[in-house]
């Protein structure tokens, strides 16, 4: 059997314990929690102010430390701050829940801490007196109290005898340091584990948004249906009815008249595939699916009334449903700052880091958007919560207007291959495209 944990390695046969690597991780372990007691206790004698600021950032390291002793990465209990929020991060880490708990984590650090360095302290002396005594004992006689009345005399004919403690000293201290340390492991595991309750609410945030998103979707799928029916629909019954004057006048009218008719279908036939276009582009447009975002941006940017720039800094292939978010977020952006303030245009730029890919949108208009008083950006922020991304506003009254939507990349989607990428440079030379400020005919 494979120990996992250092819980397990202390229940195993002691020979199998003491040569596994089990008790030079509990040494590592307790050593370092002996260097970050007086080192903690120093810093917090200077800056107490900040003792939620340090219990974070140790909760941070204790997390990664429990490894050492076989425990898995704990998740952390605070929830992410977008880039757009992290002016209101420590407002935010403040209100948390799990900051207090890190708090907490950071006393009993410093409990455990003191008591490893006295452990280790006393293994260390320990070590030297044994040492030091056969040194002396080689070279003079003397006597040894023990405990109470016990009494060892030594001398240059049984100098090795403390030697023998050696055998016994070492796998003791083993012992001691692996029980210390799964101790410490076990006071630091409960209070730094994100709660049920937290994990609860989340969950119930995302049944929430998947529920919101559902009921979107319905109401796209009705849109799109009475876009279909109002629309198309009427203009290819116009389309038949011009085809059917066409045939009388092929009948019976002359060459003008069958002309006029003709010019007349072939216009209302091209009116039919501009209503088409427009509805199916509504919907998803193909450019998005072939070429990503950046390059389904750039066709927005060209058919735009309002003049966009986009900036792309390598912003990777997502999946389907999180590019097909991030372009109408854009659009949604877009069309607020077009209908709603006197912006002179607006600002795109597609970027990631290692973990998360952003879209930030940003307009000179004079600010003050209110989620709760329109439904356009409430429905990507549900649509980024149903898809574990998240929609950050800044837009203080006066201007600029900050729209932040970012998603993590751990399931991101392949890259495209390197034709797919001449394909989108020659589409978009440098990425940086500026719309006419007029729509597209």
């Amino acid at each position: 059997m494979t120990s996992q944990t250092v819980w397990q390695a202390l229940v195993l046969p002691p020979w199998r314990f003491l040569a596994s690597w089990w008790p030079w991780r509990s040494l590592l372990f307790v050593t370092t929690s002996a260097v970050m007691a007086p080192a903690l206790v120093a810093v917090l004698a200077i800056t107490i102010l900040l003792l939620p600021i340090w219990a974070i950032l140790v909760g941070w390291l204790d997390r990664r430390r429990l490894r050492l002793l076989g425990l898995p990465l704990l998740a952390s209990g605070h929830v992410r701050v977008p880039p757009g929020e992290r002016q209101n991060w420590l407002g935010v880490r403040l209100t948390e829940p799990a900051t207090w708990r890190e708090l907490v984590s950071l006393i009993a650090g410093l409990v455990f801490g003191a008591v490893s360095l006295g452990a280790l302290f006393g293994q260390a002396m320990t070590l030297i007196l044994i040492v030091g005594v056969s040194v002396v004992s080689r070279q003079r006689e003397g006597t040894v109290n023990l405990f109470a009345d016990l009494t060892v005399r030594l001398g240059p004919e049984n100098w090795w005898h403390p030697l023998l403690l050696l055998i016994v000293a070492p796998p003791t201290f083993a012992y001691v340091n692996g029980l210390l340390a799964a101790l410490h492991g076990g006071c630091l595991r409960w209070p730094l584990a994100p709660r049920i309750a937290e994990i609860d609410e989340r969950v119930a945030r995302l049944t929430r948004s998947r529920a919101a998103l559902v009921a979107a979707n319905e109401a796209e799928r009705r849109r799109i249906e009475r876009d279909l029916h109002d629309g198309v629909q009427q203009e290819l019954v116009a389309v038949a009815a011009r085809l059917g004057i066409l045939e009388l006048e092929l009948q019976h009218g002359d060459d003008a008249a069958r002309m006029a008719a003709l010019e007349a279908a072939q216009q209302q036939t091209e009116r039919a595939l501009d209503s088409l276009r427009s509805t199916v582009r509504g919907i998803h447009p193909a450019v998005l699916s072939d070429h990503g975002v950046a390059a389904a941006l750039t066709e927005l940017a060209s058919r735009s009334a309002m003049p966009l720039r986009i900036e792309d800094r390598g912003f990777p292939r997502l999946s389907p449903a999180r590019e097909a978010a991030a372009y109408f977020f854009v659009a949604e952006a877009l069309t607020n700052a077009a209908k709603h303030t006197s912006a002179s245009g607006v600002r795109v730029t597609l970027a990631a880091d290692d973990e998360r890919a952003y879209v930030i949108a940003s307009d000179t208009g004079h600010g003050g958007v209110d989620l709760d008083r329109g439904t356009g950006l409430r429905g990507l922020r549900e649509r980024a919560d149903a898809l574990d991304g998240e929609l950050a506003i800044d837009s203080p009254v006066g201007g600029p207007t900050r729209l932040t939507l970012s998603f993590p990349l751990a399931d991101a989607a392949p890259q495209p291959s390197e034709s797919d990428r001449r394909a989108v440079v020659a589409s978009a030379p440098e990425r940086m495209v500026t719309a006419d400020a007029h729509p597209a005919r």
